[in-house]
């Protein structure tokens, strides 16, 4: 569900992601980053393949908006949530993961970026709670 904007594709409250776009120009994995349109980009990085990525403000982003997505824009690499009090779940992450697809916060992001197989990124938190479900 979206946050701000019942019409895909869920522009962020302030309709800009300056802050996204720093971050990803200020990562040292990334050397290009280019806007391909609202909420939709393409970074290259300085080792692996260049990723597609889609930013989202949802209160709770999930498999149906991640159909719309690929619907309206095709295959991505990762999801990034925009804004902190909105999320996804856990399980949805790891339905992803399968597919080599990564769900992230803006901060999971930064960290996945210096993994090669980015998508795999699991915050301490959620390995703790993956271990306690064992």
């Amino acid at each position: 569900m979206a946050a701000h904007n019942s019409e895909y594709p869920w522009l962020s409250y302030y309709g800009n992601y300056r802050f996204f776009e720093d971050r990803m120009r200020e990562h040292s994995k990334v050397t290009l980053v280019e806007r391909l349109e609202t909420g939709h980009y393409r970074l290259v990085r300085s080792s692996g393949p260049d990723l597609v990525v889609f930013i989202c403000e949802c209160y709770s982003f999930g498999a149906s908006e991640y159909d719309e997505v690929i619907e309206n824009i095709g295959p991505v690499n990762a999801v990034v949530i925009s804004s902190n009090w909105c999320g996804y779940a856990l399980d949805f992450k790891m339905d992803c993961m399968n597919s080599d697809v990564g769900i992230f916060t803006i901060g999971e992001f930064m960290a996945a970026l210096n993994l090669k197989d980015f998508w795999t990124y699991l915050s301490p938190q959620q390995k703790k709670d993956l271990e306690r479900r064992k």
